[in-house]
């Protein structure tokens, strides 16, 4: 098919093409949270267990606070070795099978010390902030009404990530038309490697799961203020997602800074026009009920847990040391191999995740490789295209791209000097040897972002070739490609015994 023919018919199905890209979306997302076995070596034990406490209206008085007996009772029923543990290390066969297989293992002597044990430790993620807790924590609850227990409640609450993902994928389309309204490999393509991204944050119970969507609303929201004449209502509303794309990860604060530029820039336009007392009323709405409910909870924190961020008992238990001001820049980051062994690393699990398998990352270094050629090669044409040819852009188009540069840079600048201010002394990760915080799913919030420079770099390496090949084909090659990588890695995983397949085996 011509590459012109291909882009009708895109057009003229586009609506369906995404609808069937959730559809998709939804599937992909359900199948691999089925198919891991839970209790990750990404925290998801301390997760889970703050979300089942928010679930029963509890809210954590401390940084720290021990593992709740019910939590402990299903780390050592449903939790598996296989993700830090390799079948050698059990010789006498104890590595299979699941607790839960066995009817009376409640009433043994190796479950109580297994749940006395988990009871004795600390949950350092106590102190997060507290909005996909409570989303979670509330979808945890209708669970418990609907009468789920056990293991099949842990996956109903992991199964959150496949409506929060769907919407993910539909309002990336919705921002991909508002911002890209002539461009169908942004329109289309955005979804699309949405769908497909292979990101492992999304197959666990995490906080990080929902600061992509959050980031994404509050990104359209923010930009629809600043080109068009908006309500109250939708100041208000705007307020609220900026509240709660905070106050679900700190890291999220890159977005104050997307505010801010957003505000003065408004302010500017309004002035020229003379619409400044007609509009002010509105800003200070937007501006108002973003920050008190963000102000509360750093008050909140302070009195409470003795710091705005409700992590100095986190840092404490980590035995993460501040350094002294002279030692800031006696950093490696700041050598040309540090920086970029940080921006190799960072790219990596920024696209695939940090989830291991008996102790190995589930990782190749042909997919890792790719992820770090096709950032580097894409972000680059696409800031160089942005300055070169800045008189010929679309000025939303322009402005939605040089956002997204800014908040990409800032996310990443922000683990870098994050990087450099801490001494993580004997800590395992990030560590003396290598003193770098390169967890991807912690800037997971401009996922969006990220994806539209992508695309954008893409577009126009290919847009010399679009006689010859559609830009949107190259995408869905991506797309496959990155599918290929992600189901070779992880077919073992689907073999697990300790997976959502199995809860109902019971010997």
């Amino acid at each position: 098919m011509h590459p012109s023919n291909v882009e009708t018919f895109i057009m003229r199905h586009e609506r369906i093409i995404v609808l069937a890209l959730c559809i998709v979306a939804a599937c992909r997302i359900f199948i691999f949270n089925a198919a891991f076995p839970l209790f990750n070596n990404v925290d998801e034990n301390q997760h889970f267990d703050l979300v089942y406490k928010y679930s029963q209206g509890y809210l954590p008085r401390s940084g720290m606070e021990n593992y709740s007996r019910e939590a402990a009772e299903l780390f050592v029923l449903y939790g598996t070795p296989e993700y830090l543990f390799k079948p050698e290390q059990f010789p006498d066969g104890s590595f299979y099978p699941p607790a839960w297989t066995y009817q009376n293992v409640r009433k043994s002597v190796y479950f109580d010390t297994k749940v006395s044990k988990w009871m004795q430790w600390k949950n350092h993620e106590t102190g997060s902030f507290p909005v996909y807790y409570m989303v979670a924590g509330l979808w945890c609850a209708i669970g418990k009404f609907l009468g789920m227990e056990g293991g099949n409640l842990l996956y109903w609450i992991r199964f959150l990530n496949v409506p929060l993902f769907v919407v993910l994928v539909w309002f990336s389309y919705l921002l991909a038309r508002m911002l890209f309204p002539d461009i169908l490999l942004q329109r289309v393509g955005l979804p699309l490697i949405v769908t497909f991204f292979p990101q492992d944050v999304f197959y666990s119970i995490n906080s990080d799961v929902i600061s992509p969507l959050l980031f994404a609303v509050a990104f359209f929201q923010l930009l629809k203020v600043y080109f068009e004449d908006k309500s109250y209502c939708y100041h208000l509303f705007a307020g609220l997602i900026i509240a709660a794309t905070f106050l679900t990860k700190l890291s999220n604060v890159t977005l104050l800074a997307f505010l801010s530029v957003i505000l003065l820039l408004k302010v500017k336009r309004l002035l020229k026009e003379k619409q400044f007392k007609k509009y002010f009323p509105r800003l200070v709405t937007l501006l108002v009920v973003a920050a008190i409910p963000a102000g509360i909870w750093l008050v909140r924190n302070y009195f409470v847990l003795g710091d705005l961020s409700g992590s100095a008992d986190k840092i404490e238990h980590l035995r993460w040391k501040v350094k002294p001001l002279g030692e800031l820049l006696n950093h490696p980051i700041l050598t040309h191999r540090g920086l970029f062994f940080f921006l190799k690393e960072l790219t990596k699990t920024f696209w695939r995740g940090e989830f291991v398998w008996h102790l190995e990352r589930i990782a190749s270094s042909g997919s890792d490789l790719f992820y770090i050629i096709s950032t580097a090669v894409f972000i680059l044409v696409s800031g160089l295209g942005l300055v070169v040819n800045r008189d010929k852009a679309d000025g939303r188009h322009r402005f939605a791209l040089t956002m997204s540069f800014c908040l990409l840079a800032i996310s990443v600048f922000l683990l870098a000097i994050l990087s450099m201010l801490y001494d993580f002394s004997d800590c395992w990760y990030p560590s003396r040897d290598q003193p770098y915080l390169v967890s991807g799913r912690l800037i997971s919030g401009v996922l969006l972002p990220f994806l539209i420079i992508y695309l954008d770099g893409l577009g126009r390496i290919f847009c010399r070739l679009r006689q010859y090949v559609n830009s949107l084909v190259v995408v869905v090659l991506i797309c496959v490609a990155i599918t290929c990588f992600e189901i070779s890695l992880t077919a073992k995983v689907f073999t697990s015994r300790y997976n959502w397949f199995h809860l109902d085996k019971i010997k």
